[in-house]
């Protein structure tokens, strides 16, 4: 039960979300409890129910069972969206690095469903067409990424 209350925190789209651990707790001027993030950003844990049920943070125990666990933060995302995309966990990344990142990911996204394809055809069961696709990625020549870009 423990292992579904910390997953439910979680947000189920994980491909755009910035997620950041929670280092500890205080509580905001009307005594709500508030997370603090390892970004240095905040987010309320508020227990309000029914509309949100977190009665572990009503007390200690139950918030030091929470220290550790990553929460998505929305100041973070919202920095990434206003910077049109160009911050990783607050850094700024260059159109190169973009480039070089996707051309990285398309290779090894292309050696791994040749791969696997190929070992599908070849008689391979599931789990042996994976282990081909996975060797596939690991001796990409990443070298020959960057020779590609314009």
């Amino acid at each position: 039960l423990k292992i579904m209350q910390r997953e439910t925190l979680k947000m189920i789209d994980n491909s755009q979300r910035f997620f950041q651990k929670i280092v500890g707790f205080h509580q905001d001027n009307q005594g709500h409890w508030v997370a603090d993030l390892a970004c240095g950003h905040t987010r309320h844990m508020r227990h309000d129910p029914p509309w949100q049920n977190r009665d572990w943070v009503l007390t200690e125990s139950g918030r030091e069972q929470h220290v550790g666990l990553e929460l998505a933060c929305k100041k973070c995302e919202d920095a990434k969206n206003m910077s049109g995309g160009r911050q990783v966990n607050g850094k700024e990344i260059t159109e190169t690095q973009l480039q070089v990142a996707e051309a990285v990911k398309a290779m090894c996204l292309k050696a791994a469903v040749e791969a696997y394809e190929h070992g599908k055809m070849s008689g391979m069961c599931q789990e042996g067409a994976w282990d081909l696709a996975l060797d596939a990625i690991r001796s990409l020549d990443v070298r020959a990424v960057i020779g590609e870009l314009p």
